[in-house]
């Protein structure tokens, strides 16, 4: 009798330890800066989605979107650490970490928009991401490149028009290097005062993506948007290694699937996105101007070097990005 009763109390807890089980699915949380609209939410979303299918409700993700988490350092930091599970990041922000992402801050490093899409995507991005191991990070994808350029109240149709303009640009070596490089004023100041310092004339421009400046409603403070496409800024997708490793084999599988499938779908969203920023920002007055870009790219080659030669392996991996460039 008490072998039945040992057996049927085993049975009980083997069944209530299936259903906790059951009901416990692995969670992985996801930080990131930019708004619902962006295509980071857009990409996680998808993720999210794409796990609980191929997970059968074992996975559970959850976004933290608009710094609800931290700001894009803090998130690098916890994703090292492994107190923040995964962030979807621009590669600026990975830079005092990762100091061979640098060379992706060189100016006109791609020739435009398509190819640098088309190369963060193939054998030198997985490279790249190969890279983040080493700092207990694991990257999962590149996503969408943000074409950055010049919101402002003053026209830019020239070189001459970047002498000792007070431009906000991101506080990374590269970018600044680059823009003075440029001729222009590198002028630091906090995102959230960038509408209000536009208006004020504290800066005479900023660079920011086209779907940004409308996104992030400095439309309403500029009157142009000069296409210099000085940065071709990649996101990127990463996961804390730690966490990846204590996964089942067969989480990983479907985290590396996933993770890629969707900031495919990340990079074909802003492609979209940019079109419409285009029209929106015509139809709201802005004047868009298209300089020529030659002399801009003559003038910022003057920073290659110092900028690659901060990044270990700088010009190895130039070296690569171009020889991809001319297949």
């Amino acid at each position: 009798m008490k072998t039945l009763k040992t057996l049927l109390a085993g049975a009980v807890f083997a069944a209530a330890s299936m259903s906790a089980h059951a009901e416990d699915p692995i969670q992985i949380n996801i930080g990131h800066a930019l708004g619902e609209t962006s295509s980071y939410q857009i990409a996680g979303l998808h993720f999210a989605d794409l796990m609980d299918k191929k997970t059968n409700g074992r996975v559970k993700v959850t976004l933290f979107p608009s710094g609800s988490l931290g700001g894009e350092l803090k998130l690098v930091q916890g994703v090292r650490t492994g107190v923040v599970d995964a962030l979807i990041v621009g590669q600026p922000s990975l830079e005092n970490t990762v100091k061979e992402y640098r060379v992706l801050s060189l100016p006109y490093l791609f020739d435009d928009y398509e190819q640098a899409n088309q190369i963060m995507q193939g054998p030198v991005g997985d490279e790249l991401l190969d890279v983040l191991s080493k700092y207990n990070m694991k990257g999962l994808g590149w996503g969408a490149i943000y074409a950055r350029s010049l919101a402002s109240m003053k026209p830019v149709d020239n070189l001459d028009g970047m002498k000792g303009l007070k431009v906000r640009v991101i506080q990374s070596p590269g970018y600044v290097e680059a823009y003075r490089s440029l001729g222009a004023q590198p002028t630091p100041t906090a995102y959230a005062e960038l509408f209000l310092s536009l208006q004020n004339g504290v800066v005479d421009a900023a660079e920011l993506s086209p779907d940004q400046t409308v996104g992030d409603g400095f439309v309403d403070a500029i009157k142009h948007y000069s296409v210099t496409a000085v940065h071709q800024l990649p996101s990127l997708f990463i996961i804390s290694k730690n966490k990846f490793e204590k996964l089942p084999t067969d989480i990983q599988d479907a985290i590396e699937e996933a993770g890629k499938e969707a900031m495919g779908v990340a990079v074909a969203y802003q492609n979209d996105q940019i079109v419409k920023a285009f029209e929106t920002l015509k139809a709201r007055g802005v004047v868009i101007h298209e300089p020529d870009q030659a002399p801009f790219r003559a003038a910022a080659r003057a920073s290659w070097p110092r900028i690659t030669s901060e990044a270990p392996g700088g010009e190895e991996f130039v070296a690569k990005i171009e020889a991809a460039k001319a297949q």
